[in-house]
């Protein structure tokens, strides 16, 4: 009989990992991909979970929701315009948004300022 695939989430992940000082010692993805498959995930919830704690700070998505409209105006009295987008993400991510929110909100304000061309889709 197959062994059911136990379902972890983000904060389990982040515990497990936390437990092993993961962050204090600057350990790798792969290694925390090792932590999480000894804890009982499989390999695509490891990559996952060790994705989002390494490179997100273990936060899946950003406690804040808003509008284009509401990121247009943050990033205006931040002065998004003048700055490398990095740093906007930075300071969106600050306010309590996700990095894939905070990344997608400067590209859209971005090409929406006409800093940039929108990519097109490939056929």
């Amino acid at each position: 009989m197959v062994k059911p695939i136990r379902r972890l989430s983000q904060n389990e992940y982040n515990r497990v990992l936390d437990e092993h000082s993961a962050r204090v010692k600057g350990l790798s993805q792969t290694e925390c991909e090792d932590i999480l498959i000894r804890h009982g995930a499989t390999y695509g919830q490891a990559k996952n979970g060790a994705y989002v704690y390494v490179y997100h700070d273990g936060n899946a998505s950003g406690p804040r929701r808003g509008t284009q409209d509401e990121y247009a105006a943050m990033l205006d009295r931040f002065g998004a315009s003048q700055r490398p987008p990095q740093e906007c993400i930075r300071h969106l991510k600050s306010l309590g948004f996700s990095y894939g929110q905070s990344k997608t909100a400067v590209y859209n304000y971005r090409c929406n300022k006409g800093l940039i061309k929108k990519a097109r889709p490939q056929l």
